[in-house]
């Protein structure tokens, strides 16, 4: 290939539909193209989901974190930044402009506790697992 513009990672794109469990076990399918798309890590502990974001130049009002029917989405804007008069650009490969992120999620995930935070550049939403329900013992009284 000979081309100045480098091949887009992992062939990930913004609006492509993630299932969790999929990332989580790193079965993946066809990508679509994409202007950009901010790289996630998705980390499992006994007690949650975690979800880390890389949003480089992005503010946290300008994310949006909204779970609904079983499915998390992540999205927002990266402005674009023009250059000061009279600069001439001779490479650009940090992309501007919208985002979006899908990702289903599994069957134990409370998506009613979902927390967000956002921190130098980096967005972590957590999602507590749904406590299992645990088999009731009841007394039998024997008359």
């Amino acid at each position: 290939m000979n081309s100045c513009y480098p091949a887009r990672p992992y062939g990930i794109t913004a609006n492509r539909f993630f299932n969790l469990a999929d990332v989580l076990f790193n079965e993946r399918s066809a990508a679509e193209p994409s202007s950009w798309t901010p790289l996630v890590d998705v980390l499992e502990s006994p007690a949650q989901y975690e979800l880390h974001a890389e949003l480089p130049g992005v503010t946290g009002s300008e994310v949006k974190v909204v779970v609904r029917d079983g499915v998390l989405t992540l999205s927002g804007e990266r402005a674009t930044v023009a250059p000061a008069e009279g600069t001439k650009t001779h490479l650009t490969e940090r992309r501007a402009g919208a985002f979006q992120r899908r990702f289903a999620l599994p069957k134990d995930a409370d998506g009613e506790r979902v927390s967000a935070e956002f921190k130098n550049g980096i967005l972590t939403i957590a999602v507590p697992k749904r406590e299992e329900v645990k088999p009731r013992e009841i007394e039998v009284k024997v008359s």
